[in-house]
C-alpha cells in the first residue's frame, strides 16, 4: 500500500521581538517530531516536517507556495496564539494554490479557542492530546468515512463550528515512539545562552502539571493531569540522542521535579551512563532539596529555571503560585551551594500589579542575584484565568487578530490588567534588562 504524505508545519514567527532576536534561540519542534513518529508507526503515512522557522520567508504567498510545493494531501499546523493569524492567512492562501489540500490545526491556541477553526482555509482542528485524534482523522478521511464523531475533533457543520468532547488521556506514555528526529536537521536548533552553537533536543519526560497558576496554559491542554514516562523509557531516548551526536537536552516538562525522588533517580541514571549530558530544566522552588541540587550539578545541569513571577507575597498567593518568598530563597540558596546555575523569571503586569509591587519584584530579583533573569510581560493565553479576566473587563476582543499577534512576552502587550500604564510597564521591562544585563551574579 502506498504511504500517504502528511506535512506537519511550524509557521514562522513574523513578529519576533527584539529581545527574542537578541537571544538567538531556536528550539526543536519536539511535539511535531513525536507526532510524525506516531503517524509513521501507526498507519500508512509518510510524515514530513516543514519548520518554517528555519527558512527566510516573509510573505504569505511565498510561505504557502513552499507548503504547496511539498505536494501533500494533508497539512497540519501547530498553533501558538501570536502565530494563529499568520497560520490562518497561510491556510487561506494555501487553499487558493492547492484547493484539494486538507488543513488541520492543533496546539495550545486551538485547545483554548477551538471556535477559531471557523476561519476559511481551516478544515479541522484537534484539541488537547493530539496523537490519537489526528491519526483517527487521517484514517477516516483516507477511507472516505465520516470523521464527525472523533473525540478531540473540531469540525464544521453548515458553516458552524462543532467542538467534540475530549477523550481520556493516554494511560501509558511509554506506548509512544521516540520523536522522529530524522525528520528535522537537529544542527539548526540552537540555545546559545546554554549550549553555544552546539545542537540540542527538547525532551519531555512527563505531560501536564497539577498546579493552577492564573497565567499558565498548561491546564488548557492537560487539564491539570500529570503523567510520567518510565525512567527506562526516558533513558532509552537519551541514549538514542547521544548516538545521534546530541548530548544537550532542554527539558520541556512543565515541572521537572514535582516528585523529587524521581528526578534524583533520573539524574543518577544519567550519571551512570558515562555520557557527558548537559541540560536545562524547569523546576518549582518547593521541589528543591540538597540531594536534588547535588545530583543536578553532578549530572550536567547547566541551569535550573525557577518561575519566581513576583516579589510581592500577596501577589504570589493571588496568582495561585502556592509558594512563598522564603521557599524561593531557600531553593536558590541550595542550588547556589551545589554550584547549579539558576535562571529566574518574573512577570511584569500581573493583575493588580502596582508601581510598588513591580519595584518589589525588581528588588527580589536583585536579592536572588541569579545567573540569568527573564522579565516577561503578562501574556493572556486563551483558556487561562487572565485571558478570561481580560475578556470580562472588555480589554480583550477574542476576535481581534492584532491583539492575538501582540500576545508576546516582550516589547508589546495585548492587554494591561495592572494598575500601571502600558508605557510604564514597557519602561519597567526595559529598565530591568538594562540593569541586570550589566550585573555579574555572585
Amino acid at each position: 500500500m502506498a504511504r500517504e504524505k502528511v506535512l506537519l508545519v511550524r509557521a514562522p514567527n513574523l513578529y519576533k521581538s527584539e529581545q527574542w532576536k537578541k537571544q538567538g534561540v531556536l528550539r526543536t519542534p519536539t511535539n511535531m517530531a513525536l507526532l510524525g513518529a506516531y503517524l509513521r508507526e501507526s498507519g500508512p503515512y509518510e510524515p514530513e516536517i516543514l519548520d518554517l522557522e528555519t527558512y527566510n520567508l516573509n510573505s504569505i504567498p511565498e510561505i504557502a507556495g513552499t507548503i504547496s510545493s511539498r505536494n501533500s494531501r494533508y497539512v497540519g499546523f501547530t498553533t501558538l496564539t501570536p502565530r494563529f493569524p499568520t497560520i490562518m492567512r497561510i491556510a487561506q492562501e494555501l487553499k487558493t494554490q492547492s484547493p484539494n489540500v486538507t488543513t488541520i490545526v492543533g496546539g495550545p491556541h486551538i485547545s483554548g479557542r477551538p471556535q477559531d477553526c471557523r476561519y476559511p482555509g481551516i478544515d479541522y482542528g484537534i484539541t488537547g492530546e493530539g496523537e490519537q485524534a489526528f491519526l483517527e482523522l487521517l484514517d477516516n478521511l483516507r477511507q472516505g468515512e465520516d470523521p464527525s464523531e472523533i473525540k478531540n475533533l473540531v469540525h464544521k457543520v453548515d458553516g458552524n463550528v462543532v467542538v467534540n468532547p475530549r477523550r481520556q488521556f493516554m494511560k501509558d506514555l511509554d506506548s509512544l515512539p521516540y520523536p522522529a528526529w530524522d525528520l528535522i536537521d537537529l544542527s539548526q536548533y540552537k540555545e546559545p545562552a546554554f549550549f553555544g552553537q552546539e545542537p540540542h533536543a527538547g525532551v519531555f519526560t512527563t505531560r501536564g502539571c497539577p498546579q493552577d497558576c492564573v497565567f499558565c496554559a498548561s491546564k488548557v491542554t492537560w487539564d491539570r493531569r500529570l503523567r510520567y514516562r518510565s525512567l527506562d523509557n526516558v533513558m532509552g531516548e537519551f541514549e538514542d540522542l547521544a548516538k545521534r551526536g546530541v548530548r544537550n537536552l532542554y527539558f520541556y516538562d512543565d515541572q521537572f521535579a514535582l516528585k523529587p525522588e524521581r528526578a534524583i533517580d533520573l539524574c543518577n541514571r544519567m550519571i551512570q551512563t558515562g555520557i557527558d549530558f548537559r541540560y536545562v530544566v524547569q523546576i518549582r522552588a518547593d521541589s528543591v532539596n540538597p540531594e536534588l541540587a547535588r545530583v543536578l550539578k553532578k549530572s550536567g545541569c547547566l541551569s535550573a529555571a525557577i518561575g519566581v513571577e513576583t516579589g510581592n507575597e500577596e501577589m504570589l498567593q493571588r496568582i495561585r503560585k502556592k509558594e512563598t518568598k522564603d521557599e524561593i530563597r531557600a531553593a536558590v540558596t541550595m542550588l547556589k551551594e551545589a554550584g547549579v546555575p539558576i535562571t529566574t523569571s518574573y512577570i511584569i503586569g500581573l493583575p493588580g500589579d502596582t508601581h510598588e509591587t513591580i519595584q518589589q519584584t525588581l528588588e527580589f530579583a536583585r536579592e536572588l542575584n541569579t545567573q540569568q533573569r527573564k522579565f516577561m510581560l503578562l501574556t493572556p493565553v486563551p483558556g487561562t484565568d487572565v485571558y478570561n479576566l481580560a475578556v470580562q473587563k472588555g480589554l480583550l476582543d477574542p476576535d481581534d487578530l492584532d491583539q492575538m499577534e501582540n500576545t508576546t512576552f516582550y516589547d508589546r502587550t495585548a492587554v494591561n490588567l495592572s494598575d500601571v500604564s502600558t508605557e510604564e510597564l514597557l519602561r519597567y521591562q526595559d529598565q530591568a534588562y538594562r540593569e541586570f544585563d550589566k550585573q555579574t551574579p555572585k
